[in-house]
């Protein structure tokens, strides 16, 4: 079973209006966070000539909280009929939530791996991603993310998502398996050999005990320390040079026991009864 895939959360300027900066560091919990570069500008402007103080004060928060927060400012971009504006004119925050879902689809279409989950509380954005034929891409609003952060428990289009995920991704393998299979007979049966008769088992078992023998012969030899068989060697050794040097005087000294072998060998001589 494959493991559930790692989690990316795009944040609409609608989520972070909605929530707080204590609940900020709660979304790292689930996953990498990313702010599409439209919704940072939206917050940097309204920073400056927001006349509502309240959210004059939350932009002064985010200024404050993104150096440190680890989150990513992204540029992704991509087009698709139903990231679409429709009917009349939009607003500048229409403008600014329909830019964050094109994110997270182009985030969805470059990253088949991840789930990339859009948070926001504009409802037709909502509905607008989940009309995409994406498997890796789908919306939640802010109060479902919350809950996912803080109970653990999985908004029902999360854990639908997942499955769908997790489908694809066994359906894939288990392709990519069969391909596999159905390759690999015809390389064993080229490099096969043919099945050994008794003639060749006995041969083999023949050569195996041959070979285990000599091996415990090869042991048995080289039991002895290594010390010991220096000093026979070098015994063999003075002793040949002691009967040389031996020879060599009785030959210079004349001795008797060598005058039969200085005497000319005589053919006519008859032998000795």
């Amino acid at each position: 079973m494959s493991f559930p895939p790692p989690v990316w959360l795009v944040l609409d300027i609608s989520a972070l209006a909605s929530s707080t900066p204590k609940e900020w560091i709660e979304f790292s919990r689930v996953g990498a966070t990313f702010i599409p570069q439209a919704v940072y500008e939206e917050m940097k402007l309204l920073f400056d000539r927001s006349p509502d103080p309240d959210l004059e004060e939350l932009c002064k928060s985010f200024n404050h909280f993104y150096p440190h927060s680890g989150w990513t400012i992204t540029e992704a971009h991509a087009h698709h009929p139903a990231l679409t504006a429709t009917g009349q004119a939009l607003t500048r925050r229409s403008r600014i939530t329909l830019a964050a879902a094109r994110c997270a689809y182009a985030l969805a279409l470059s990253s088949a791996g991840h789930l990339v989950v859009l948070v926001t509380n504009d409802q037709s954005s909502l509905q607008r991603v989940h009309q995409l034929p994406s498997i890796n891409l789908c919306a939640i609003r802010t109060s479902e993310l919350l809950q996912w952060c803080r109970a653990g428990q999985r908004p029902i289009l999360i854990s639908q998502k997942m499955q769908q995920f997790r489908v694809t991704s066994d359906a894939t393998a288990a392709v990519t398996s069969g391909m596999t299979v159905r390759t690999s007979p015809t390389r064993v049966s080229a490099s096969a050999s043919p099945p050994p008769t008794p003639s060749m088992t006995a041969r083999r078992y023949a050569a195996q005990r041959s070979t285990r023998s000599s091996r415990g012969r090869v042991r048995a030899d080289n039991s002895l320390p290594g010390w010991i068989v220096q000093i026979f060697s070098l015994a063999l050794a003075f002793g040949g040079l002691a009967l040389a040097a031996w020879v060599m005087w009785s030959v210079i000294h004349n001795t008797e026991w060598l005058a039969p072998l200085r005497q000319p060998l005589d053919p006519t001589q008859p032998a000795a009864q």
